[in-house]
Formats: C-alpha cells, sequence, structure tokens
C-alpha cells in the first residue's frame, strides 16, 4: 500500500495494471462524517490542482483535453467540466470543501508548487511510484467535506501520467460522471409523479421514476407501445420519449436501424399542429453513437441534433437502445430539449438521470 501523508493517510491505492481497468472506488474511511462540512460547488464543475508549469505544457492540454472534452450532441460548445485551475499553495481550507477535486502530482520536477504537492505522499509511496508506472490514480470520498470526490493523478513523469490519461480518458470521465448523476438524482427524485409511475408499470409493465413537473402528452393517434412525457417551463421545454417493440436480431442495434425506428415513431406520434410537422433528426449535424452498459444490459447511446419538420425549434437529443431478455423488448428511450439562449449541459445530465433510471 502507498502511504499518503495527513489526510491521504487513509486511502487505500489501487494499482491499474490493466489499460482500461481504472476501479472508482476507495477504501472505507474511518472518521465522523458529521464533523465535515457539507461539500459545495456548481453541478460539473471540477477544482483541479496542478503545478503552474505543468498546467502550461503538456500535461496540462492532456488535462483539459481529458476533463474539458466538448459534449457531442449539444448545438453550441460545452465542455463536460467546467475545470477551476487551483495553484497548490493557493488550495486552502474552503477551496478543499469543493465537491469535486482533481489533484495532479508528478515527480520529475522541483517547482515551488511540485514541492507543494510531493508533501502529500511519504517517501516510501513516492519510491513505489517512480519504480511501477502503472500506479496513476486513487479515487477517495468524504476527504474534507461530505459528499466529496477527490480524485488523485500522479505519476513519477509527466510523459508516463500523460500516457495513462490518452489510455483511460473514458474511464476517469465516467468517475465523474457518475457522480454527479447521483447527486443530480438525489435532488432530482426528491418530488415524484407517483400517479405516472403507477400508469405506466400498470399500461405498459416497465417501471421509471417520474420527477415533479412531467406530464402525459396527448397523441395524436393510440399507441400500445409508446409514451411521451413532457416538462415545460418558461425558458426549457424537456421531452422524454418511449417506445418498444419485439426483439428480433442484433441488426436492430445498427445505428442506421436506430434511427429508422426512430423516424418512424416520431412521425407517427410527435405531430405538432400540423401533419407535416413533427420531431425529425439535424440532417446537417452526424448523430454520435457508442456501445454502453444501460443497468446491466447491452445498449446504445446515440447524441444528435432534433428539429422540427416544419417550424424552426430545435435542440439536443439522447437516446438510449437496449434489449430487455424479461421482457423480450428492445426499448428506444430519448430526452429531446428546447432551451433557446441557454447552456444546456446540465438540461440534458437531468434527462440522462431520468432515462438511465428506466427499468423494463
Amino acid at each position: 500500500m502507498i502511504l499518503l501523508k495527513n489526510n491521504f493517510s487513509r486511502q487505500l491505492l489501487f494499482s491499474f495494471v490493466v489499460i482500461f481497468s481504472i476501479w472508482g472506488c476507495s477504501a472505507k474511511q474511518e472518521k465522523d462524517l458529521g464533523l465535515l462540512p457539507s461539500a459545495k460547488g456548481e453541478v460539473g464543475e471540477i477544482i483541479l490542482v496542478i503545478d503552474t508549469v505543468k498546467w502550461k505544457g503538456a500535461l496540462g492540454d492532456q488535462i483539459r483535453e481529458t476533463f474539458s472534452q466538448k459534449i457531442e450532441g449539444l448545438p453550441q460548445p460545452e465542455a463536460m467540466f467546467t475545470v477551476r485551475n487551483i495553484e497548490p499553495n493557493s488550495f486552502v481550507s474552503f477551496l478543499r470543501q469543493h465537491k469535486n477535486i482533481v489533484i495532479v502530482t508528478t515527480f520529475d520536477e522541483n517547482t515551488a508548487g511540485s514541492r507543494k504537492l510531493k508533501e502529500f505522499f511519504t517517501p516510501e509511496s513516492i519510491a513505489q511510484i517512480k519504480n511501477n508506472e502503472n500506479l496513476f490514480m486513487t479515487n477517495s470520498e468524504n476527504e474534507y467535506a461530505k459528499g466529496q470526490l477527490v480524485m488523485n493523478l500522479f505519476s513519477r513523469d509527466e510523459a508516463t501520467l500523460i500516457k495513462h490519461l490518452k489510455e483511460n480518458r473514458q474511464k476517469i470521465q465516467d468517475v465523474f460522471n457518475n457522480r454527479e448523476r447521483q447527486r443530480v438524482a438525489g435532488k432530482l427524485f426528491k418530488a415524484r409523479k407517483k400517479e405516472l409511475e403507477v400508469s405506466l408499470a400498470e399500461e405498459h409493465n416497465f417501471k421509471m421514476i417520474v420527477p415533479a413537473g412531467y406530464k402525459f402528452v396527448p397523441l395524436n393517434t393510440e399507441a400500445e407501445n409508446f409514451v411521451w412525457l413532457r416538462y415545460v417551463e418558461y425558458d426549457y421545454d424537456k421531452n422524454i420519449v418511449i417506445s418498444y417493440k419485439d426483439y428480433k436480431s442484433e441488426e436492430q442495434f445498427e445505428v442506421e436501424n436506430i434511427l429508422q425506428w426512430r423516424e418512424e415513431i416520431m412521425k407517427k406520434y410527435t405531430v405538432q399542429d400540423s401533419p407535416d410537422n413533427y420531431v425529425i433528426k439535424e440532417k446537417l449535424v452526424p448523430v454520435s453513437s457508442r456501445k454502453v452498459n444501460f443497468n446491466g444490459k447491452y445498449g446504445v447511446e446515440l447524441r444528435g441534433i432534433w428539429r422540427l419538420s416544419e417550424a424552426i425549434v430545435g435542440g439536443p437529443f439522447l437516446a438510449y437502445v437496449f434489449y430487455d431478455k424479461d421482457s423480450g423488448r428492445i426499448y428506444y428511450l430519448e430526452g429531446f430539449l428546447s432551451a433557446p439562449g441557454v447552456r444546456k449541459r446540465e438540461h440534458m445530465r437531468e434527462m440522462e438521470v431520468v432515462l438511465r433510471n428506466f427499468r423494463g
């Protein structure tokens, strides 16, 4: 075990030997959480502690690529996280109470900032890190505040840490994305539309937690396998659509076939004002896709831009397609948003939380 000084002495360090294996967990720490302040900070915000020289160089560039990567499927560029860079000597008590903290350390520099960061490590820890290039990360919870996540990224030299960041970018991002979804869910589901949840279970045989504010949208035609939920406020319009059909083959997971299915259901059920005005995919913007684990089931995630076929209305959409073996169904879940003139990252994060709590 690598021993870290001060508060870090209670952490359990995990060795990440396999390139794509990152375990986003840490040892349970025996501390009185009642004595800790509650973590502070905005959703999606990260306090990044790194030596100024490193931040301005190649390592800083790679850190920005990791945490400030642009989110796909948004009409205007928005970073995945809002990163607040802090010089090590400025990492004082109130900043240590932030919800998300990343501390970056390498042992190949002797600047003032690097020397400050090395104080967190024992000589034995530094020796182990220098002798084992596979050691590069720890995660700990409630280190300085309740509800906090602290990630330590470190290596014997800058080049080695850059290599780890490149190879494990998605896994590192998922650590914070998963934690942010947990926090959002804790607030979002405090007030629920339980009558809608009961109706979905009775009429469609699936479970879904529905936050307060959503309502059923009356459809222009009868449907046994389609649901539209909508939450409208003065500055945004959030929509959740759910459709399902019998699973037949793996070809149903091909992106082209998914988009064709989407076109069919949207054209039939999302008609607005006139028969020819309904939700479509913006043809000028490509849809991104990736394979995902959707609540333990194989799934595909899609992100893109939607609009109405005959109106200047549109925005981002996020969709999941997965197969539920118990029901024999393949599901299509989508959240699409209209929020002109405002940032959309956190609205989409909320809809992602709603979609991901779906149980077939």
